[in-house]
């Protein structure tokens, strides 16, 4: 098979499949047809297309073509899952919820008897439910991997994605070494004040919660979200919506998912950016995170190639997306966009921080177990998972879950990897354009030029070449330090 005709018809497919996960993700329809976008392009999954990649020496491609055997093999599952997210409905105290809802609950419910019910149900429901069928995807996802030649999963996604994951896993450890006596001293009177709990007490179900930060809600009204967006754009010279390529989906809507997302249609004419609200600071976070993707992948050039364009090594995705969710941790930022006086900005982005902190050593804890979870049988991992993520979080997480919180792939890398791009990022925008970068067009032009490149430099040779250093969880690690330190971050 031709290689240019593998990237013509791959083309069609990324466009078919995006198009399919927007109209399903986002409630437009509950039945998923993954499997018969794939029957249409069954050539793209053949051998000879397989051997066509192989002999082209393209990273990119490779890893792409085997993802989409690997999607392939678990479509059915894939969609079921779907299926089973849309269908299924929690009972707690005679009131019915949606289980697509159920963060939305979790974060907005004072009641603690009623959001441990709430999390309690559900962990149950994938005990029930969710687990044989994401126990099953993973075992064909190995199955699969182990027919290409690979030696197991964890060694088939490291050579593909070349992101040494063992490396990456140890110095996630010692980042939760380092950083556990700073993240329990800066917890605990968060949780006390907003709990009156200790940190023994916490459950998962009191985390969302703990983070919520409702108290200054007025200042991040939701019909002033996409707004707000498009006025700092403007200041930074930048067009939001990219002149119609990105496409927002903000609506309340049975059956979408409560977790925001961005899905790439035609890259880079047809960008979706999807939402469903929460309330309160979250959302503008949310939302800013999802721009920062929809907005990188409407600004490559579409004379770059389709490698460049849609492939690639998604930390580089994540890590613009965090360098725009980031902006909206920051004092100065809040006072000027959402209104905030000085001294409540100081207090709402010393909460941030804390969540933030626990939010990158939950992925450092969750990458960890993942590659103790994907070289097991799939079985008896539930207290190893429960004692990873409580240690590193202190919320005590059910062991039910052990194979629900674990994206495929090792996702959990990409996210880690942005992390440390973004605080690369960080300190050459402080750099070269000042505290107030945010509302600087210069910055706005260096962070387009870029975005423009696509997705084909990988993060650790993007921040080597923009910022003269590797990929580290020092510049993360100091950043936050001074954030909860100072109650300030630039």
């Amino acid at each position: 098979m031709r290689l240019d005709r593998i990237v013509s018809a791959g083309e069609e497919l990324q466009e078919a499949l995006g198009r399919e996960h927007y109209l399903t993700l986002a409630g437009h329809k509950s039945e998923p047809e993954f499997h018969k976008i794939f029957r249409r392009h069954s050539q793209l999954t053949s051998a000879d297309a397989l051997a066509a990649v192989s002999a082209a020496g393209s990273p990119a491609l490779l890893e792409w073509l085997v993802s989409l055997r690997v999607d392939r093999t678990v479509t059915r599952l894939e969609e079921q899952q779907i299926r089973w997210q849309h269908d299924t409905v929690l009972t707690i105290d005679a009131r019915e919820i949606e289980y697509l809802r159920v963060p939305i609950e979790l974060a907005n419910s004072a009641d603690r008897r009623y959001r441990i019910a709430l999390d309690n149900a559900r962990s149950s429901a994938h005990a029930a439910g969710l687990n044989s069928m994401r126990r099953d995807r993973f075992i064909l996802e190995r199955e699969e991997m182990a027919r290409l030649g690979y030696p197991d999963y964890v060694d088939g996604i490291a050579r593909l994605s070349g992101i040494d994951l063992a490396r990456l896993a140890q110095t996630a450890r010692s980042f939760l070494a380092e950083t556990k006596d700073m993240y329990t001293e800066c917890l605990a009177p968060v949780v006390a004040r907003r709990l009156g709990l200790t940190l023994d007490k916490l459950t998962r179900a009191d985390a969302a919660w703990t983070f919520r930060a409702d108290r200054f809600d007025a200042a991040f009204p939701a019909d002033r979200l996409v707004e707000t967006a498009q006025i700092q754009m403007k200041e930074m010279g930048l067009d939001a919506w990219r002149s119609g390529r990105v496409r927002l989906d903000t609506q309340e809507r049975p059956g979408k998912q409560a977790r925001a997302f961005c899905v790439m249609v035609r890259v880079p004419e047809e960008v979706y950016l999807v939402i469903r609200p929460h309330g309160g600071h979250s959302d503008y976070r949310a939302f800013w995170h999802e721009l920062g993707h929809a907005m990188h992948f409407s600004s490559p050039s579409k004379d770059l190639s389709f490698q460049s364009r849609w492939l690639g090594d998604a930390s580089v995705t994540e890590g613009f997306a965090m360098v725009w969710d980031h902006m909206t941790l920051v004092p100065a930022w809040l006072v000027k966009y959402v209104e905030l006086g000085k001294s409540d900005a100081k207090t709402l982005a010393l909460e941030l921080a804390v969540q933030e902190l626990h939010l990158v050593r939950r992925y450092a804890a969750k990458l960890t177990y993942e590659l103790s979870l994907h070289r097991s049988n799939y079985d008896d991992m539930g207290s190893e998972y429960a004692s990873a993520l409580t240690a590193a979080t202190c919320f005590q997480h059910p062991e039910q879950d052990y194979l629900v919180d674990v994206d495929p792939g090792f996702y959990s890398a990409r996210y880690l990897r942005a992390w440390q791009m973004e605080a690369a990022l960080r300190a050459t925008l402080l750099e070269r354009f000042d505290e107030d970068w945010y509302c600087n067009p210069a910055a706005g032009r260096f962070l387009h030029e870029l975005m423009e490149r696509g997705q084909g430099i990988p993060a650790d040779r993007l921040v080597e070449d923009v910022a003269g250093c590797g990929l580290s969880f020092e510049p993360v690690r100091v950043r936050l330090e001074e954030m909860l330190n100072l109650g300030v971050g630039r």
